[in-house]
């Protein structure tokens, strides 16, 4: 990965999920960096198709292609990279959509013991810098973004995300008055066009990687009670009464 700019930390890179961080408490994330707890992604972690459920065969990109091509729909999660303002961008969703070749939606799954029936900023700009990251590299059109929120079990089913990932083809050939948010037994479903504002959301966050700013903090409560950085934020006065 090559980037023209000076990246904060020297970094030669951003992922989608640190923006998305940056939203949720972009101090928060500032110490994070620093402490060195910030996890990284794999992208070597390749291209993988799936069948039905949120995991499948890993394949070569010339395999990729082909499987996309021959196939009227395909499901897959594969790295997404582009050169944003001289910056490196890269994420990795947890599925896209193609249908006839092109990328008709990308898939994020969210997981939670209680905010199911609330869309975050965070979330939703995370999972729209995936379908901007789609257009960029000419992937597909606008997408659309769908975002699952679950409760946070590690005994989720096959059945489950089977259920989801049909959903989300149905969806895609049905027509649809959007925004929507579906509910289902075990899952509650977030459906957006692509919001080409997302790009007012990304020069935000990319000033504080050019070091144009310094790092905000977005204390509350209920995120300053379980920080891990709560003994050395000095932002967390500003909450504790």
């Amino acid at each position: 990965m090559v980037s023209n700019s000076v990246i904060r930390f020297g970094r030669d890179y951003v992922t989608v999920s640190e923006i998305a961080q940056q939203l949720y408490c972009e101090y928060k994330l500032h110490l994070s960096v620093i402490e060195g707890r910030l996890q990284t992604p794999s992208m070597e972690m390749g291209i993988i198709i799936h069948d039905e459920v949120f995991k499948g065969r890993r394949v070569n990109t010339e395999e990729f292609l082909n499987v996309i091509k021959s196939n009227e729909i395909v499901i897959a999660t594969l790295p997404l990279m582009a050169n944003i303002n001289g910056i490196t961008i890269l994420g990795i969703p947890d599925a896209v959509v193609f249908m006839s070749g092109i990328a008709k939606a990308i898939i994020e799954l969210k997981t939670s013991n209680k905010w199911l029936d609330k869309l975050f900023d965070n979330e939703y700009v995370q999972s729209q810098l995936y379908a901007y990251l789609i257009n960029k590299m000419g992937l597909g059109k606008d997408p659309l973004v769908m975002v699952i929120k679950t409760k946070r079990d590690i005994n989720i089913t096959e059945k489950l995300r089977r259920n989801i990932l049909s959903m989300a083809v149905k969806y895609l050939t049905n027509a649809v008055e959007f925004p929507a948010k579906v509910r289902f037994r075990d899952f509650i479903v977030y459906i957006n066009e692509f919001d080409k504002s997302i790009e007012v959301h990304l020069k935000w966050a990319l000033d504080y990687w050019l070091m144009r700013r310094e790092p905000k903090a977005s204390p509350s409560l209920g995120k300053c009670a379980v920080c891990e950085f709560n003994n050395k934020c000095p932002f967390k006065s500003f909450v504790q009464e």
